[in-house]
């Protein structure tokens, strides 16, 4: 399940391209987020626009904010209507699904673009 997540978490960078509008509000973020899922991680990093997802290869690679969840969690925050505790990473964590971890900053800074860009998956499951 977690490669299944880890595939989805891959695609951001294209389905980004899809939204104008969300690539024109991401002009300005600047964050770097590790994503987890179970024992499967990436490197989510949002530079200008630019949305790159790198695969974690060990720990001494940086990022701001950790976003941990289980597979079935972010596959639950992907539905096309989530139930409300998966709807959003604060829903997720309030109900013990995620946890948020590291420098919120940058998060609280782009928490919308953030969100939004981790909603994307949820138009293009089929």
């Amino acid at each position: 399940m977690s490669d299944q997540v880890i595939e989805i978490f891959d695609s951001l960078p294209r389905l980004i391209l899809r939204q104008p509008s969300l690539l024109r509000r991401a002009a300005a973020a600047q964050a770097v987020l590790l994503l987890e899922a179970g024992q499967a991680s990436v490197r989510m990093r949002l530079s200008g626009g630019k949305l790159d997802i790198q695969p974690m290869d060990g720990p001494m690679q940086g990022w701001h904010v950790a976003l941990r969840a289980a597979p079935a969690a972010w596959l639950d925050h992907w539905q096309s209507v989530p139930a409300p505790d998966a709807f959003d990473i604060f829903g997720m964590a309030r109900r013990g699904r995620m946890r948020i971890e590291g420098d919120f900053t940058p998060l609280m800074r782009h928490l919308q673009v953030i969100k939004d860009i981790l909603a994307l998956p949820r138009a293009h499951q089929s």
